[in-house]
């Protein structure tokens, strides 16, 4: 019976006298289908491993409010098949159609907002007491049963993905013409299996092309640094200069051996060694030339990298090359 225990519905459930038609789920005996107000059909079903909740038919303007609970449950995934929802973790978090976002959170219940017009939603929750042997076979989901979550949200979120024609062959493999009494649940659950190694898959590949994606903002990164280098430049202007966000500018960051900021900092120090090595230029001079805010930090900063004033580098090489000239 479809319980309080897993969803906070907004609306009077009744059984249906009929089976739903065109669901995923559909295949399922009557007594696993409901009604919801006049215009929205349910299937639902428990297995010993997770829940499923398919949410099928047409929303009135002022929406449909559904809030997935975390009692009992590790995490969820949702799939979007038709139009579009808002997750609030606790910010709105908007799911277009032909997406699947994957999520968990301390607070006992998530809100979920299903947008006017034709729906189609499937929610999977997999169980707490399941996640130990779902972690031995898909251990890259351990960031959604551990919540690693952040501090201000206490909420963690795999980042959507589209339904793409493999997945769709999942859900078709899944929506099977016939339900066994005795074996029905156990089938059940070695397609919603395949579904989740599918989904892996596919979460792996994005984050292969997200990480291609910021292995080349952090080249343009570099390059960018590089060329405007006697600027005042800091890493919003850097996130400025390329079109994107500080964060995004960060997360390209993310695991390379020095931070944008740190990296600003080596390369105008670098630059100032070479200049202080030619010896054409004073120390205010270099200091002015790469935007320093004073000497005194220049020195600062140039000491803390290389151990020595510019002053004793400058006159050091200088007495290096009067050396070279007396010996030539």
């Amino acid at each position: 019976m479809l319980t309080s225990n897993f969803f906070c519905l907004q609306q009077r459930i009744i059984p249906s006298t009929r089976t739903i038609e065109g669901g995923y789920l559909s295949f399922l005996p009557l007594n696993h289908h409901y009604r919801i107000g006049n215009s929205l059909d349910a299937i639902f079903i428990e297995l010993e491993e997770c829940v499923l909740l398919e949410l099928k038919g047409t929303i009135d303007p002022a929406g449909f409010r559904v809030d997935p609970a975390m009692e009992g449950i590790s995490f969820w995934q949702m799939y979007q098949f038709r139009n579009t929802s808002q997750l609030y973790l606790p910010h709105s978090l908007p799911l277009s159609d032909n997406r699947c976002i994957s999520f968990s959170t301390a607070a006992q219940k998530v809100p979920l907002l299903l947008n006017q017009g034709k729906q189609w939603t499937v929610l999977i929750g997999y169980k707490t007491d399941a996640v130990a042997d779902l972690l031995k076979e898909f251990p890259m989901l351990a960031s959604l049963v551990y919540r690693n979550e952040s501090p201000k949200t206490n909420a963690y979120w795999e980042p959507d993905i589209s339904v793409n024609h493999s997945l769709r062959d999942a859900w078709n493999r899944l929506s099977r013409p016939e339900y066994l009494p005795f074996r029905g649940k156990g089938e059940l659950l070695l397609d919603v299996c395949r579904l989740l190694e599918e989904y892996c898959r596919q979460l792996d590949r994005q984050a292969d092309q997200n990480e291609r994606s910021r292995l080349g903002l952090y080249h343009k990164a570099l390059a960018y640094i590089n060329e405007n280098l006697l600027d005042s430049i800091n890493k919003h202007d850097v996130a400025e200069g390329l079109g994107v966000s500080w964060r995004t500018l960060n997360r390209a960051f993310e695991g390379r051996p020095v931070k944008i900021a740190e990296y600003i900092q080596r390369t105008k120090l670098n630059q100032a060694k070479n200049l202080l090595y030619e010896g054409e230029m004073t120390v205010d001079q270099i200091s002015n030339l790469l935007n320093y805010p004073n000497r005194k930090y220049f020195s600062r900063e140039f000491k803390k990298y290389f151990f020595q004033t510019p002053s004793s580098f400058q006159k050091e090489m200088g007495e290096f090359r009067k050396g070279n000239e007396e010996e030539e």
